[in-house]
């Protein structure tokens, strides 16, 4: 059959769609810094305070150390400038499994410092950078690299499944289908012209509410329709990821789940017997 995909393009495209996810928040944080000051909302005082490690443990003091102001301004900005050395790589001869490595300590540091409006988006992305390092370590271990994009595209369709699932046991999703208009009604994810329109119209609300529900959690059948029927779910997740950033401002979804995309075209392909390398 005609090769239509290789691994090394599906790294490639996974590495670049999930640096620009994770420049976006990185850049968030950056612009945010005062809030991680200890008189302020991310107080390192009152965060550790969680008290997940002893304070003699080794751990506990090295964390301590990283995520406390202003060190922790420190850990953003190298991260920030990992990620630019990603974005070109063609000017360095060495492996990139250490810049990768570094950003996934930095990227587990990050999460850990600022647990408060973790989503999805950041969950996945740090998967997509683990598995990128574990490929940069040895790009020629085909082995590897399939289990890898395989790794992803799976963890992706979970992902899809599982926000399908639960929103059909949730009651405002569908025994009285009115989730979407509630979402779009609020002040942090909302748009008042959207909300606006679909206030009085409860059959657009069922329309949108039941038809997320039902491709999330459908979407794992993306694996046995094939190409070209692939390029249905495909397009639905792009429109939907599009729209969200657009209306709700989830950016990172964008580019966290774009970055698992060629994953599942990759094994899709793969299952549709076309030859790939």
């Amino acid at each position: 059959m005609e090769n239509f995909l290789n691994i090394e393009f599906v790294y490639i495209c996974m590495k670049y769609f999930v640096l620009v996810g994770i420049s976006i928040s990185t850049i968030e944080l950056l612009y945010n810094w005062k809030n991680f000051k200890d008189d302020r909302l991310y107080s390192w005082k009152v965060i550790s305070t969680r008290g997940y490690f002893s304070e003699k443990n080794t751990l506990h003091k090295l964390a301590n150390f990283l995520l406390k102001y202003p060190n922790f301004i420190g850990v953003i900005i190298l991260r920030l400038i990992i990620i630019l050395l990603l974005v070109v790589p063609g000017i360095w001869g060495f492996s990139q499994a250490p810049l990768f490595l570094a950003l996934v300590l930095t990227s587990l540091m990050i999460n850990y410092r600022s647990p408060f409006g973790q989503d999805g988006s950041d969950q996945m992305s740090t998967i997509v950078i683990i598995v990128l390092f574990l490929y940069h370590i040895n790009p020629e271990n085909s082995i590897v690299a399939q289990a890898g994009i395989w790794f992803i595209a799976l963890q992706s369709l979970l992902s899809y499944f599982t926000a399908g699932f639960f929103k059909a046991k949730g009651e405002k999703w569908t025994t009285r289908p009115n989730a979407v208009f509630l979402i779009f009604n609020t002040a942090t994810y909302g748009s008042k012209p959207i909300a606006g329109y679909l206030q009085n119209r409860q059959m657009a609300i069922t329309f949108l509410t039941w038809s997320t529900v039902a491709v999330e959690a459908a979407f794992p059948l993306v694996l046995v329709t094939g190409y070209p029927g692939m390029i249905v779910f495909l397009g639905w997740g792009l429109t939907f990821h599009l729209m969200n950033a657009l209306v709700m401002g989830l950016n990172s979804f964008l580019w966290a789940f774009l970055a698992t995309y060629g994953a599942i075209i990759y094994c899709c392909l793969q299952l549709s017997g076309y030859w790939i390398l």
